[in-house]
């Protein structure tokens, strides 16, 4: 079970902005992007007109960028507005204004678990052991103290246990 692991493409931006001033309007497909912060990075940097790929989408405001989910990552679409008719650009936040609080690793384990990301218990456990043993062979020799535990939790859970 061997998953392939795919590069992002290397956008040439000025033939981007240059397709996209032929056809002024018309959205237009940008790049792919794995990352999602690379992907709203770019989006911004053409809406900016910033450093380091943006001067080919001079003046700022000329150009519109949208976000598009994928189930890869995310899609950029553009397009060109015109120099008459900029988009109005919003301020970027302050530097050190609202302050983020990190989730402790309690909270976002427990998140993981509650959207069935991560699977937790005794359940969880057996299920795991009995791939593992499926797949591998018997994890634990008969002779072995580790058998008797397990053995113990099985037959604790046909009883009636969790």
């Amino acid at each position: 079970m061997s998953e392939q692991i795919t590069r992002h493409t290397r956008v040439d931006h000025a033939r981007v902005a240059a397709r996209l001033r032929a056809k002024p309007g018309q959205w237009q497909l940008v790049g792919d992007y794995q990352n999602p912060a690379t992907g709203t990075n770019t989006a911004s940097m053409i809406r900016r007109a910033g450093r380091p790929s943006g001067h080919h989408y001079q003046p700022a405001g000329a150009y519109d960028a949208r976000i598009v989910l994928t189930t890869d990552g995310t899609r950029i679409e553009a397009r060109y507005r015109g120099t008459e008719n900029p988009a109005p650009l919003h301020p970027s936040p302050p530097r050190g204004g609202q302050k983020v609080r990190p989730s402790t690793d309690t909270e976002r384990v427990l998140g993981q678990i509650e959207r069935g990301e991560v699977r937790a218990g005794r359940a969880a456990a057996r299920e795991i052991a009995a791939r593992h043993e499926a797949a591998y062979g018997a994890a634990w020799p008969a002779d072995h103290a580790w058998a008797d535990a397990l053995n113990s939790l099985n037959s604790t859970t046909s009883k009636g246990g969790a």
